[in-house]
């Protein structure tokens, strides 16, 4: 049925997209690679800075002067921002840096000792439970006594903030990217949508303004044989007919970007006329299809005449064209929907939409037929989505044929229905 000819438009959007998405990609790697190694080398600083820390309370202990001395450790890590913690031998916490931790540090380290103080109890059981993680992921340091060598307590810490912080670096820039990403596909579409609308509605109106003067023309002969022909002659009311049907384009073009009249609800007959139209002309075509029109509907639905007549023509013309100039049949179901909507099936038994097509086939200028623009389906699309608020998809396809569905809301549907491929 539909398919791809003319592809530059979409090309050059799917170019263009995949151009964006790998330039952001790229960015996220480098800038990712770069803190990633930013923050290894913030971490061996932090363990550097322990390490010293460590040496430099085990010299107060020369000097007998360790409380002092790790106070002042305490004092230098805050500024480091690494969360230190200092334990005796026996484990128990002794000195730690609250602000870093993120657990209060008792004004009086003498507080630590009364284990039977509830509040001080939960917080040497949260210290006790960083020690355990400290050391899962860091080695502790040792702080030892010059004179005899012995360890008399240890120096736990752990992971920098800072270096936790750099390396969610590129996670926000990646999510930041995203969205930037999104909102330049977003801004596109609009823009590619609004100069497809402005192509549209400029063809639909110097098309209906090239038809009207010679078919105002044609109007006048056909006045003039009348007069001329004897009566019973059975020409002149064909070319009536398709002089009428020719003023009909004219008046479906005018309509394209403006706001259609929605004044009809006789959609069983609109299928009808539409089905009936193409069974006089099957002959022509060349085609040994079986139309069918079948269903009703009780739901009550208000659509322009000219323009759904449009979209069912468009639809049965590519099912005759997809049975190949074969046998086959094309069906044209009405059905009521949801939520009081009513429903359009378009079947064919035609060969199907080639899988790497049906994302696509909605799009303008986009036909894997020899001939046309590739207009009818964005045409059906823009009809349906656009002038009445409906949904058109591809509801199966495959060898055994295909079926467009068309969903148009009913009267006492709220608001519009919404459109899978996007309005």
């Amino acid at each position: 049925m539909a398919g791809g000819g003319w592809r530059r438009p979409g090309t050059r959007r799917r170019w263009f997209n995949l151009y964006v998405l790998l330039g952001s990609l790229a960015i996220f790697l480098a800038v990712g690679a770069a803190s990633f190694r930013v923050a290894d080398r913030v971490e061996r600083q932090a363990n550097v800075a322990t390490w010293l820390l460590s040496h430099f309370a085990s010299l107060h202990l020369s000097e007998g002067d360790l409380g002092e001395g790790l106070r002042r450790v305490l004092q230098i890590s805050r500024r480091l921002e690494v969360p230190l913690i200092v334990t005796d031998n026996q484990g128990r916490p002794l000195l730690w840096n609250g602000p870093v931790v993120g657990i209060p540090m008792p004004d009086d380290p003498e507080d630590l000792a009364r284990r039977d103080d509830p509040e001080t109890a939960r917080r040497l059981a949260r210290i006790a439970a960083l020690v355990r993680r400290f050391d899962a992921q860091h080695e502790p340091y040792a702080i030892t006594d010059p004179a005899t060598g012995q360890r008399v307590m240890t120096l736990h810490y752990g992971p920098s903030p800072l270096g936790r912080r750099i390396r969610w670096l590129p996670y926000l820039e990646l999510l930041l990217l995203a969205v930037f990403f999104l909102l330049i596909l977003w801004a596109l579409r609009v823009k590619w949508e609004g100069d497809e609308q402005r192509l549209f509605a400029g063809m639909a109106k110097e098309t209906a303004h090239q038809l009207g003067t010679p078919i105002t023309s044609i109007m006048g002969w056909l006045a003039v044989l009348r007069e001329r022909l004897p009566a019973g002659d059975t020409v002149l009311p064909e070319l009536e007919q398709d002089v009428a049907r020719l003023a009909k384009v004219s008046a479906r073009f005018s309509q394209i970007g403006s706001r259609p009249q929605r004044d009809d609800t006789d959609l069983a007959g609109v299928v009808e006329a539409t089905v009936a139209y193409f069974r006089r002309r099957l002959p022509h075509l060349n085609a040994a299809v079986t139309l069918n029109a079948e269903g009703r509907v009780t739901h009550r639905c208000r659509f322009n005449r000219d323009l759904l007549e449009w979209v069912l023509e468009n639809l049965i013309k590519n099912g005759i064209d997809a049975l190949g100039g074969g046998d086959g049949a094309v069906t044209v179901a009405l059905a009521d929907g949801p939520g009081g909507s009513v429903q359009i099936r378009v079947r064919d038994t035609g060969r199907g939409i080639p899988p790497e097509h049906r994302n696509r086939i909605f799009e303008a200028g986009f036909t894997t037929k020899s001939r046309g623009w590739g207009m009818g389906l964005s045409l059906v699309r823009r009809i349906v989505v656009r002038y009445h608020g409906g949904r058109v998809e591809v509801e199966r396809s495959g060898p055994g044929g295909t079926t467009f569905l068309i969903t148009l809301p009913g009267e006492e549907t709220t608001g519009g229905i919404p459109d899978p491929v996007g309005g």
